[in-house]
């Protein structure tokens, strides 16, 4: 275990770590406060290594939420070439308003805050299969409701 100033050059280390991985003083910092919540959370000894392991692997995590952040932005920017006759949206708000509580709360921290299925399964105490199975389930009752809606026009 780490006490004192062996923790401080220890947080100090990994700071520079994370310094190195993101450019930023507010992001190095922000790397460091969860990676060390997250190693205390987990109840692993604070060492070196499990410390900048942890840091790089959230690193990882936030460069690949955010890539798919952009990738979905460009995607929703570029002008749809079909334009239905019926708008989409209100049908759409009135098939989410059908699904269940649960279902619905699942569809919103998955697609919406972007929580991954074990996140989710946390927040909630129910198991990450549950979660998927109901993930996998709604996605699919709405996909063919706007299937049989627009007849056969989406996938």
């Amino acid at each position: 275990m780490v006490y004192g100033k062996d923790i401080e050059d220890l947080l100090n280390q990994a700071f520079r770590y994370a310094l190195s991985l993101t450019h930023d003083e507010e992001d190095a910092f922000d790397l460091v406060h969860s990676s060390y919540l997250k190693v205390q959370e987990k109840g692993k000894p604070l060492i070196t290594s499990y410390l900048i392991r942890t840091i790089r692997n959230l690193h990882i995590d936030l460069k690949r939420k955010e890539k798919l952040k952009i990738s979905w932005i460009k995607r929703s920017n570029k002008k749809e070439s079909y334009e239905p006759n019926v708008s989409v949206e209100p049908y759409l708000e009135s098939l989410l308003s059908q699904l269940s509580e649960r279902n619905r709360e699942i569809m919103f921290l998955s697609i919406v805050q972007e929580y991954s299925a074990q996140e989710i399964a946390d927040l909630l105490g129910t198991p990450r299969g549950s979660v998927l199975s109901i993930l996998h389930r709604t996605k699919h009752q709405l996909r063919e409701q706007l299937k049989e809606t627009y007849h056969g026009k989406t996938r």
